[in-house]
């Protein structure tokens, strides 16, 4: 009788605990001491850094993942990286200007694997493409210049003379992001994957637009983790196409004026290093136009104040127009001084070389930005060579060399007068 209870006994434990009563074959489940916990969701997960084929994200470990030895990241719900010794881990091989989700987790000594952190989409950096058309500017690469959905028009109320050629600005941000104020009247905080496109064309005749357009280049800067990007698109005959390159050349122009007059203009498009030459401060490229008080104003393209506008529509936050400066439209002589209308013109035209930091060689104490004090301008002793380089032509000695090879009249008339009159 009593060998009969010790084999049940046997069989019973053997059912209960389940150990070592099977088959050589068989493992046994691996079981969590009852103290034993999952590591934490990692928290605060973040892209950190963006280039075209990268994204480094950052994460913090929560305050009571004790244990945690190491982590692992997953793309699109697959794992891409694993063993992470600290919070940081770059992600490569990925594809330009695309849209990914990251989630992380974390892992103990054990094995045991966390809930993932809170997951985050993040797009890779935009790049150069091959043709205008893949660039998302416009809604079809036509002479009809019509912007692509989410491509903003904007408008800046003292322009960049370049030998008479007529221009469209555009401007996008990647969605759900906005321009931020800087506390200055200068250019705003741009996100990451900001495109700002200039489009360069003459009208057939300017005293019917609607004969067309004869469409030259779309320069465009392209904002890459934290660096601004330029480069041209130079438009085919055709007006259907327009095709990447950092070559300068020139191409003749000719077209009819308001006044009938036929003007031909052999046209000079920039290399990639004439537009560092101009667009460059201390070695830095940066937009030149876009400046909040270069915006202050209402366009013809709606009826409110432009950087309200931007506002109500999201892509610009922080700044409303009664905070900002105005600068002055250089051709309103009803509003605006003489004095006031040349430093405007000359701001624009002459000043992102002429100023601390411009591209300008030493020995050149000028200073042209609107903001300057005339007495630190350096305009008064060099009064004479100011007009005698604006009404120039010669490549070495006119002002400004880059973007013009014929004289901007209209422009020149006012300056003189002004000079005539220090």
């Amino acid at each position: 009788m009593k060998k009969i209870l010790y084999l049940f006994a046997a069989f019973t434990i053997c059912l209960t605990t389940l150990v070592a009563c099977g088959s050589d074959d068989e493992t046994p489940p691996v079981m969590l001491d009852e103290d034993e916990e999952s590591p934490s969701a990692p928290a605060n997960l973040e892209a950190t850094l963006n280039t075209e084929t990268t994204v480094t994200l950052m994460w913090d470990a929560a305050t009571d993942n004790v244990g945690v030895t190491a982590y692992a990241v997953f793309q699109d719900g697959v794992k891409v990286q694993e063993n992470i010794a600290g919070t940081t881990a770059t992600v490569a091989n990925l594809s330009a200007e695309t849209s990914y989700n990251f989630y992380v987790v974390a892992l103990d000594a054990a094995g045991n694997q966390s809930d993932p952190s809170a997951s985050i989409d993040t797009m890779t950096a935009i790049t150069f493409r091959t043709n205008l058309s893949e660039m998302g500017v416009f809604a079809s690469v036509t002479e009809d210049l019509v912007p692509a959905a989410g491509v903003q028009l904007y408008e800046i109320n003292s322009t960049l003379f370049t030998d008479y050629a007529q221009k469209q600005r555009l401007i996008r941000v990647p969605e759900g992001t906005s321009m931020e104020f800087n506390n200055s009247n200068l250019l705003p905080l741009y996100p990451d994957n900001t495109l700002i496109a200039k489009t360069f064309y003459y009208n057939i005749d300017d005293r019917d637009p609607t004969l067309g357009r004869q469409i030259i280049e779309t320069r465009i800067f392209l904002k890459v983790a934290g660096e601004w990007k330029v480069g041209d698109y130079i438009w085919n005959a055709a007006q259907t196409e327009a095709t990447f390159t950092e070559n300068g050349s020139q191409k003749p122009i000719s077209y009819i004026d308001i006044d009938g007059t036929t003007q031909n203009v052999d046209y000079i498009i920039p290399s990639k290093q004439d537009c560092f030459t101009c667009h460059n401060n201390n070695g830095a490229t940066f937009p030149i136009g876009m400046k909040l008080r270069s915006m202050n104003f209402i366009p013809s393209y709606i009826g409110q104040n432009q950087l309200d506008y931007f506002t109500s529509l999201g892509i610009l936050e922080g700044v409303s127009s009664g905070s900002i400066s105005v600068l002055p439209d250089w051709t309103d002589e009803t509003t605006y001084s003489l004095d006031e209308r040349a430093r405007a013109y000359m701001d624009v035209n002459c000043a992102h070389c002429h100023q601390p930091g411009g591209s300008v060689p030493s020995g050149f104490d000028l200073d042209f930005r609107y903001e300057t004090a005339f007495d630190d301008t350096g305009i008064y002793p060099n009064r004479g060579e100011i007009g005698a380089r604006f009404e120039s032509t010669l490549p070495t000695y006119r002002m400004p060399q880059l973007g013009r090879t014929v004289v901007h009249n209209e422009a020149l008339t006012m300056l003189l007068e002004y000079i005539d009159a220090l």
